[in-house]
């Protein structure tokens, strides 16, 4: 974990309370996607949460329980005692047992972490331009540590994008990964988010995995 990003990413967590308040009192809901991700050749679908880094969020003021009914959650620390005995019950970012019914009123079933989304500019002479990331709801937590990955298939074969954290920058609950400038083969070319291997872990410990996003363009 780079010490950039640690800076940037427990400044981002700082900033988060304070800015959920304003959506809350203001009647806000989910933040927006990105203007990329409407244009012609991007996608942007969600992020899904699949387990929690009870590591990380402890890193930052979260705790992962287990609530009565045998659920797992991240809540703030202050509330972890009160979540298990049942006095709190989250209603976002809870994973059910599987297998058993639950009568708590919870928001979700997995949790909805956010979105990602993926471009691909063609731009001639067999160049491309590739852009990816991920936008995170407030209840996830900002992004902490990234892991990501774009397939690329085009007339000319098959390749990939591999990114960390440090290949991209932090920006509200968001991480942008840099432009990457490619060569490729004339045609029709594809690219996606790898659903398998594109997650991220969230300042209050989610981990959320990426939809796979798909884009395409024609290369000149």
């Amino acid at each position: 974990m780079s010490s950039q990003r640690g800076l940037v990413a427990r400044a981002a967590a700082l900033l988060v309370g304070v800015l959920v308040a304003s959506i809350a009192t203001s009647g806000g809901s989910a933040v927006a996607a990105p203007a990329e991700a409407s244009a012609a050749g991007e996608s942007s679908p969600g992020m899904r949460l699949v387990k929690f880094d009870a590591a990380v969020a402890e890193a930052n003021g979260y705790k992962v329980v287990t609530l009565p009914d045998g659920a797992r959650a991240s809540v703030p620390a202050a509330l972890a005692e009160a979540a298990q005995r049942g006095d709190y019950v989250p209603t976002t970012g809870v994973i059910r047992p599987t297998g058993i019914a639950s009568t708590s009123g919870y928001g979700e079933v997995g949790g909805n972490c956010g979105m990602s989304w993926l471009g691909l500019d063609a731009r001639g002479g067999s160049r491309a331009t590739l852009t990816t990331g991920m936008q995170m709801n407030p209840d996830a937590g900002g992004p902490w540590d990234v892991i990501w990955r774009v397939n690329i298939t085009d007339n000319g074969g098959s390749s990939s994008q591999s990114y960390s954290e440090d290949d991209g920058f932090y920006g509200y609950l968001s991480w942008t990964a840099f432009a990457r400038d490619l060569g490729l083969t004339r045609g029709t070319a594809i690219a996606n988010v790898s659903s398998w291997l594109s997650y991220a872990i969230t300042t209050h410990g989610w981990v959320c995995w990426s939809n796979g996003p798909v884009a395409s363009a024609n290369i000149y």
